[in-house]
């Protein structure tokens, strides 16, 4: 987690690359401006931490936010065109993680530009049902967008991977293909119309085609070549 201090720095980042920002001033390309900012990444997942207990989880949660708040609040002060993307991922945490974000800081939902979450895997849809009715218990607006700051599968066009968040391990280009236009459909489904940003991990595969049988080196969108 970071301190007030470097929550509160963002804005520096806001105020010189967001829209209108002080580095877009003598350039033609200002439509390139960060228009959000994703605070942190899986920090309410257990393998970053060594107390993952419900006390120890609700601790980092209310952490969390207190730090989000000062940084979106600071970053609305100088840029309000920059958004600040909270975890809405709840990680191995369950409700606690949610619950103690707003415990913390009631007013949560009005800082939040968007929801993260990186639901790898066909068993997605019960994880982006419980972001959706875990903020809305606290209140949170339906209005506030859910961004897939993180989504992928592995495949080395039929070389078998070591493993692949439940999807076939030995799939084709083609059939990972089908699976992530039909995962897109169903999250728009299931989110009705709050998908926001969907970014995939990663643009490019790690190592060249048949050079490992391990997951982490075939996610690209392209071959590495």
């Amino acid at each position: 987690l970071p301190t007030p201090a470097q929550a509160q720095n963002l804005a520096s980042w806001a105020k010189a690359f967001g829209p209108g920002g002080t580095f877009w001033a003598a350039r033609n390309d200002g439509a390139l401006a960060i228009q959000s900012i994703e605070f942190g990444n899986e920090t309410s997942y257990s393998y970053q931490y060594s107390d993952n207990s419900p006390t120890g989880y609700a601790t980092r949660a209310q952490g969390y936010a207190l730090r989000f708040a000062e940084a979106a609040t600071a970053i609305r002060s100088v840029n309000p065109g920059v958004g600040l993307l909270a975890q809405g991922d709840s990680g191995n945490a369950g409700s606690i993680w949610i619950e103690n974000m707003f415990k913390a800081v009631p007013n949560l939902g009005t800082l939040v530009g968007g929801w993260t979450i990186h639901p790898y895997g066909p068993g997605f849809r019960p994880r982006l049902e419980a972001l959706a009715r875990e903020t809305a218990a606290q209140g949170a607006p339906a209005s506030i967008p859910v961004d897939i700051t993180e989504w992928g599968l592995s495949t080395d066009n039929g070389q078998c991977v070591t493993e692949n968040y439940g999807w076939g391990v030995c799939m084709t280009y083609q059939e990972a293909g089908e699976a992530l236009a039909r995962s897109v459909s169903e999250m728009r489904q299931v989110l009705n119309g709050r998908l926001g940003l969907f970014l995939l991990y990663q643009v490019r595969d790690q190592q060249v085609p048949a050079a490992t049988n391990n997951r982490e080196a075939y996610f690209g969108a392209l071959q590495h070549l």
